[in-house]
Parts: structure tokens; C-alpha cells; sequence
């Protein structure tokens, strides 16, 4: 079996896909922009094969690597980045050497949150009312019928970019002079936001389901610079458990991951779908699910692959929680008091990718426990303000 792996030296931890996959007997086939001088041992281990490209940008030179691949070992029979930013190259390349999975002509269901709401219906989800504008005009006619405050974000896009929350008329005002043609209105609701996260064998059947829960939305992160803390859950909320698999049976979903997000509404506890994401999210949190639930997620998803008869994964024996803190923010207590304090629950604390900073923070401890009240308290003395 031959697998292309695009940009297996980014994350720095996607490379145990590769890896697992060539342990079970596969052959790894990896293309990314680096020289093959300059992948990380670790990465070069993981692989079978390397093809250096100038710029992944570059649809064409990453097609006629893949084609090199398929000349050298023959037919190829998967690719995967698990990176949002990559799904257009992956079904390119799909489309040019007729591999199956995604292709382009798949990939606005996926990627785009208007063409989303059909899918939530679908399953039964009443989705937030919402529109994409074509003009100004439209923005003016949607604050009309639902009034301030309303979200408008990219249709498509990754995190939460060039996302605003217009409350008052001066934020009308504001984002008229960057409005452009393709933003998604949406009624605003204050809430929790949750996900329902997971991996399909090449049959549809969940073999692995977790639950994500923020301490503030992403957007909210990026546009005011704060810190976030998430966490897995140990129990997957019911509502979840129920409207989850409707959602992976109404997009027909074959051997990937999934990630769900929702936001649970502050006044009445009622779940909404946000948008679907058809990879693993961000890159810590693979191994946020692996702390909480005592498994290797990169051999399991190696598994599905290869076809090995896998068992359904048990619920999280601890919540694992990502606790992130900025240099910008003035903190109680200092970096060496946080490690003390988390003594017996840290599992490691590191430097943040600086190209995740504004959602993920500068620094981030990563910490597990049994008990969710402790976990909490973890988190809020690490992001304890300053206060005059």
C-alpha cells in the first residue's frame, strides 16, 4: 500500500502518521518544501520515500511528484496532509492520479459553512440562521430581520480569520470598509463552544469519538489577543452523541478524521452547529485525545488504513487539558510558581508554534487529571491576571 503524506515535517508532530503506516508495512511517501537534507531525523525515519518541492504552493511541481511516487512504487492509493490549508492540494492530486478520497468537485461541502447548513439539515440539525452576502445591501437587510448582534465570517476559511462580531452600529460602520462580496452573516449566540471529534473506518463506523470543550471561541482569542484553555471531555454530552454520527452519516464518510464544532447556547442550552472540518484538529490536540484516552491515535488511524479490524475506543479515563498563556498578558503568578502548582498533573510545557500565537498563546502546559474541578483550577491559576 502507497500513501503521500503532504507536509510531514509540519506539524511537528504529523509525522507519526507516516510513521505508523510504515511500521504496519506500508510504503510513506512524503512531499514538502524542505530539502531532503533538512527533514529532522526523526521525519526522514518516518518515511519510505521524500520529494522536495520549491513551494507546496505550487499545485503543478506537487503533481508531478506525486506522479514520480506512482511511477517508483505504483499505484497510489491514499494522501493526507490532516491540515486544513492543504485539503485543495490533496484532492488536486487525487483528481490528477485518480486516487481515491476527496476530490475537488467534494471539496465546498467541506469548506464552505453556507453549502454545511444543507448537511446539517440533512441530519436532522437545524442549523443558525444565516446567509452569504453579496453586497452591503445584504448585510443591511440581514441586521434588519434578525437585528445586532450578528457573526460575519469567510464562507470558506481557516480558523477565525477575518471574523467580526458586529454589535453596535459603529461596527456596521466599521466592517463596511472591509466588507468584501462572500462573507457568511449569521445570527449571533452567546454560548459554549463544544465539538464532536472522531475517526471512521473505510466502512463509516466511528472507531473513535471525543469531545472538545473551549473556555472562550477562537474568534474571541484572535481579536482581542486573550489566552484560551480546552480541555477533552470524559463524557461525551448525549446531545452530541446523537446529532455527531448524523452528521459522519450524512456526508458518507469513508477512513478520516472528523471535527465537529457547536456552540451551546448560554440561554437555554440548546446545541447549534457551526461548521464541520474533515481532518484532526489543531496540532496538539491528537495528542490531547492519546493523554485522555490512553491510546496512539497515529497507529490507530494507520490500522484503519491498512484495513486491520479495529476495536471502538473506550470513553476518556481523564480530561487532558491545553492551557495557553501570552506574553502580552500581565499573569499573577510566574512561569516557575505555574509549574509548581501543576506538579503531579503536568505531562509537559513548551514554546507555541509561533504561527499559532494568536489563537494558541506563546507558552502552553499540558496537563491531565480524573477530576474536572481540579482541572479548572489548574487552568485559572495559570491565567490569573494581574490586577492594580
Amino acid at each position: 500500500m502507497v500513501w503521500i503524506f503532504l507536509s510531514p515535517d509540519f506539524p511537528p508532530n504529523y509525522h507519526l502518521f507516516a510513521w505508523h503506516f510504515k511500521e504496519l508495512g506500508g510504503i510513506a511517501a512524503g512531499i514538502s518544501a524542505a530539502p531532503s537534507h533538512a527533514l529532522p531525523p526523526h521525519v526522514a525515519q518516518s518515511l519510505s520515500w521524500y520529494e522536495s518541492v520549491s513551494d507546496l504552493h505550487d499545485t503543478e511541481a506537487v503533481i508531478a511528484a506525486a506522479r514520480r511516487i506512482a511511477e517508483r512504487f505504483g499505484r497510489v492509493d491514499g494522501v493526507d496532509s490532516f491540515n486544513e490549508y492543504w485539503l485543495p492540494l490533496e484532492a488536486a492530486i487525487r483528481d490528477a492520479l485518480d486516487i481515491p478520497g476527496p476530490k475537488s468537485a467534494d471539496l465546498p461541502a467541506f469548506q464552505q459553512k453556507s453549502q454545511m447548513k444543507a448537511y446539517f439539515q440533512r441530519a436532522g440539525i437545524e442549523p443558525i440562521p444565516g446567509q452569504v452576502a453579496r453586497d452591503f445591501a445584504d448585510v443591511e437587510a440581514f441586521v434588519e430581520q434578525y437585528k445586532l448582534p450578528i457573526i460575519a465570517k469567510p464562507d470558506k476559511g481557516v480558523g477565525a480569520s477575518a471574523t467580526f462580531k458586529i454589535s453596535t452600529t459603529a461596527d456596521l460602520k466599521h466592517f463596511q470598509t472591509s466588507f468584501r462580496p462572500g462573507y457568511l452573516l449569521e445570527k449571533f449566540i452567546t454560548g459554549t463552544i463544544q465539538t464532536y471529534d472522531g475517526l471512521v473506518d473505510k466502512t463509516g463506523r466511528i472507531v473513535f469519538a471525543a469531545s472538545l470543550e473551549y473556555s472562550r471561541g477562537v474568534a474571541e482569542v484572535v481579536s482581542e489577543d486573550t489566552d484560551i484553555f480546552y480541555w477533552v471531555q470524559r463524557e461525551i454530552p448525549l446531545d452530541l452523541q446523537e446529532v455527531g454520527p448524523r452528521i459522519v452519516a450524512a456526508y458518507g464518510l469513508s477512513a478520516r478524521f472528523f471535527h465537529f464544532e457547536f456552540i451551546r447556547s448560554s440561554e437555554d442550552g440548546r446545541l447549534y452547529p457551526l461548521e464541520v472540518n474533515m481532518r484532526p484538529p489543531g496540532y496538539p490536540t491528537v495528542d490531547l485525545f492519546n493523554f485522555a484516552h490512553d491510546i496512539d491515535l497515529y497507529r490507530l488511524w494507520a490500522e484503519v488504513i491498512h484495513g486491520y479490524p479495529v476495536a471502538s475506543v473506550p470513553p476518556a479515563k481523564y480530561y487532558a487539558c491545553y492551557i495557553a498563556r501570552k506574553s502580552s498578558i500581565g499573569y499573577m503568578h510566574t512561569h516557575e510558581e505555574v509549574l509548581r502548582h501543576l506538579q503531579g498533573v503536568l505531562l509537559y510545557d513548551a514554546p507555541t508554534i509561533p504561527l499559532f500565537r494568536a489563537a494558541m498563546g506563546d507558552h502552553h502546559y499540558i496537563i491531565r487529571t480524573p477530576d474536572k474541578e481540579q482541572m479548572l483550577e489548574m487552568a485559572y491559576f495559570a491565567q490569573k491576571r494581574l490586577t492594580l
